[in-house]
C-alpha cells in the first residue's frame, strides 16, 4: 500500500500577524465589554444611590420644619413666661406650667441611608456632578453643627430638669406627668396644676437659679433656628440639583 505523506508548509508572516490581530481584537474586545458591563453596574448604583439621597432629603425637610415649628413656639412660650414674671403677675401654677414644658425640646433626626450607602460604596468618587458632591459635603457640615448645638441645649435642659428635682414639690409634678397629652400641641404636653405650692416665696434662690437655666436651656433654640435654616436652605438646594441631574432616571 502506498502511503502518503502530508507535506506541512510553514506559514507565511502575514498568516502570523492575522492570527495576532484577530487574538489581540477579541481581548481588547472582551475587556471593553467588561468595562462597559462594569460602569453601567455603577451608573445603575450611583443612580439609586442618589435616589436614596433624595428621599432621604425629603424626610429631613419635613422633620426641619417640625422642629422649627416647635422650638418657635417654646421661644413664645418662654416670652410668655418672662413677661409675667416681669410683671409680677405669674403664679406658682403658671411657674409649673411654663417650666415642665419649656425643659421639653424637639429633636431633628436625620435620615442619612443614602449617604451611608455612599460612603460605604466609596466616598463620593462615583458621583460625578461637582454641583452634588459639594451639596452633600456643605449638607453633612451643616448637619454636624447642628447636632453639635442640639448636645449644647441638651447640656443645659438636663441641668434645669434636675434643679426642678430640688426646687419642684413630686406630688405636683406627679400629677402634671398623670395629666400629660401626647397628641396636639406637644410643647405644652403638661397642663397647668390647678393647685401649687409657694416655692416662688418659699425657695426664691432655688427657683432664680432654675429660671436661669431654663433660660438659658431654652433660648438656645433661636441659635438652633438658625442653623436648621441654614441646613434647609443646602437641603433644598441639594435635592434640587439632584433632581435636575437624576431626576428622570428615578423609577
Amino acid at each position: 500500500m502506498e502511503v502518503h505523506h502530508h507535506s506541512h508548509h510553514p506559514k507565511k508572516w502575514k498568516e502570523y500577524v492575522t492570527e495576532f490581530i484577530m487574538l489581540f481584537a477579541a481581548v481588547t474586545l472582551g475587556f471593553m465589554a467588561e468595562n462597559v458591563r462594569e460602569h453601567q453596574i455603577e451608573k445603575q448604583r450611583e443612580i439609586a444611590y442618589l435616589k436614596n439621597v433624595h428621599e432621604d432629603l425629603q424626610l429631613d425637610l419635613k422633620r426641619i420644619d417640625t422642629v422649627l415649628n416647635q422650638n418657635n413656639s417654646r421661644l413664645e412660650l418662654l416670652d410668655t413666661f418672662y413677661t409675667a414674671i416681669q410683671n409680677k403677675t405669674s403664679t406658682n401654677e403658671d411657674a409649673y406650667y411654663f417650666i415642665r414644658n419649656l425643659v421639653l425640646r424637639a429633636t431633628f433626626e436625620s435620615s442619612h441611608v443614602g449617604l451611608d450607602q455612599i460612603k460605604s460604596a466609596g466616598g463620593l468618587r462615583m458621583v460625578k456632578n461637582k454641583e452634588i458632591i459639594i451639596g452633600i459635603q456643605e449638607y453633612e457640615r451643616m448637619l454636624d453643627a447642628t447636632l453639635k448645638m442640639e448636645v449644647v441645649r441638651e447640656g443645659m435642659l438636663e441641668q434645669a430638669r434636675f434643679k426642678m428635682a430640688t426646687v419642684f414639690d413630686p406630688i405636683i409634678q406627679y400629677e402634671m406627668m398623670k395629666g400629660q397629652r401626647y397628641q396636639g400641641n406637644t410643647w405644652t404636653r403638661f397642663k397647668r396644676p390647678k393647685k401649687a405650692d409657694a416655692m416662688i416665696e418659699n425657695n426664691p434662690v432655688g427657683f432664680k437659679e432654675l429660671l436661669n437655666l431654663v433660660l438659658q436651656g431654652s433660648n438656645t433654640n433661636n441659635y438652633l433656628n438658625i442653623r436648621l435654616n441654614n441646613l434647609k436652605k443646602i437641603g433644598q438646594n441639594l435635592d434640587n440639583a439632584i433632581i435636575k441631574e437624576y431626576g428622570e432616571k428615578f423609577d
